[in-house]
C-alpha cells in the first residue's frame, strides 16, 4: 500500500488557481464537488475565486477549505498558510469574524439606544401627565382689582381658569364656561371685604386668589 504525499503546486499560482487546476485535473465539475462533499456549489466557486466574503464565517468557511484541499489531494496546511497571506498578511477566515462581530455590535447599541430613548420619552410623558394632574389650574382675576375702594355694595367678579375647572367665590360654586371664563355679582358689606376667589381640577391642588374691596 503506498502512503499519499500531497501534491506540491508552484508557489507562484494563487490559493484560487490551485484549487481550480487540481478539480479541473479531476475532470469534476464544481456542482459534482459540491454533490460529493455535501458543500453548497457556491462556496466551493467563492474558494477558488477567494471570494472571502461568500465564505461562512470563522471555523466554517475554513473547514471547508480544508475539506476541499483533502479531497483535491493538495498540502492543506500550505494552502491554509497561503490563505492567511492573502489579504494584506491578515486571515481572511479571522477578518470575517471580527467584521461579523462588529456588524452584530452595531445594531444592538442601536436596539439598546433606542429602548433607553423611548423609556425616557415614556417617563417625560407620564411626569408631564402627572403634573397637569396634580399641579393647581391657572387663575386669572379680571375684575376687581386688588385693594378698590367703591360706594356701592355689590360688585361683578371675573376672570378665567382652565377648562374642566371648579371655581368657588367666597366658597360658593360659580358656573364657568367650555373655556373657564366666569363672572358673578356678589354683594359687600360696608367696610372690608374679603373675596376669596379659588380654582380646582379633579384631582389637583387649589388655586387661591383673594382680592380686598373697601366699601365706604
Amino acid at each position: 500500500m503506498t502512503n499519499f504525499i500531497p501534491k506540491k503546486l508552484p508557489l507562484d499560482e494563487t490559493l484560487g488557481e490551485r484549487l481550480r487546476q487540481a478539480r479541473s485535473l479531476k475532470k469534476l465539475k464544481i456542482e459534482e464537488v459540491a454533490k460529493i462533499l455535501q458543500i453548497r456549489p457556491e462556496y466551493i466557486s467563492a474558494l477558488e475565486e477567494e471570494n472571502w466574503d461568500k465564505l461562512p464565517a470563522g471555523l466554517y468557511g475554513k473547514n471547508f477549505l480544508k475539506q476541499y484541499a483533502r479531497f483535491l489531494k493538495l498540502n492543506t496546511a500550505e494552502l491554509l498558510k497561503q490563505a492567511a497571506t492573502t489579504e494584506s498578511t491578515s486571515d481572511p477566515f479571522s477578518q470575517k469574524i471580527v467584521a461579523k462581530n462588529k456588524f452584530i455590535v452595531f445594531p444592538k447599541i442601536v436596539k439598546n439606544a433606542i429602548i433607553i430613548i423611548t423609556v425616557l420619552a415614556c417617563l417625560l410623558y407620564l411626569v408631564t401627565y402627572f403634573k397637569k394632574i396634580v399641579l393647581p389650574p391657572e387663575l386669572i382675576i379680571t375684575a376687581p382689582s386688588q385693594n378698590l375702594l367703591i360706594h356701592d355694595n355689590i360688585i361683578t367678579v371675573s376672570g378665567q381658569t382652565e377648562a374642566g375647572a371648579e371655581v368657588r367665590i367666597n366658597n360658593e360654586i360659580t358656573l364657568n364656561n367650555d373655556n373657564g371664563v366666569f363672572s358673578k355679582t356678589i354683594n359687600l358689606k360696608k367696610g372690608l371685604n374679603n373675596i376669596i376667589i379659588s380654582a380646582q381640577k379633579k384631582y389637583s391642588q387649589s388655586q387661591t386668589i383673594t382680592r380686598q374691596i373697601l366699601v365706604e
